[in-house]
């Protein structure tokens, strides 16, 4: 299940954050726009270069919004009952084993 994450403008001068995955698009979070964020995310990014701080080229704009999108995706899996995250992955493999 390949994950993406994209921000769309919503209000003046604030941008919401989904992840998109397979058709199924969740939200995430909205916070104030920056242009630096609004440009990497916009047209949606692979979930593992939006929080590669790599990419960030030091705004403490995008490296702010990286540290985020993990904690919200967390959130989303467990609302959604979704396994996204191969930690999430891993962890549900385990109790399934444990439990045999």
């Amino acid at each position: 299940m390949r994950g993406k994450i994209q921000c769309v403008t919503t209000d003046k001068g604030i941008h919401s954050f989904y992840m998109i995955l397979d058709d199924a698009k969740y939200y995430l979070f909205s916070q104030a726009f920056k242009r630096g964020v609004h440009e990497l995310y916009r047209n949606g990014i692979d979930y593992n270069d939006a929080i590669d701080h790599a990419k960030s080229h030091h705004d403490k704009a995008i490296n702010k919004t990286m540290e985020k999108i993990p904690m919200y995706v967390e959130y989303v899996e467990k609302e959604y009952g979704i396994r996204f995250l191969e930690k999430t992955k891993k962890k549900a493999s385990q109790h399934c084993r444990n439990s045999a």
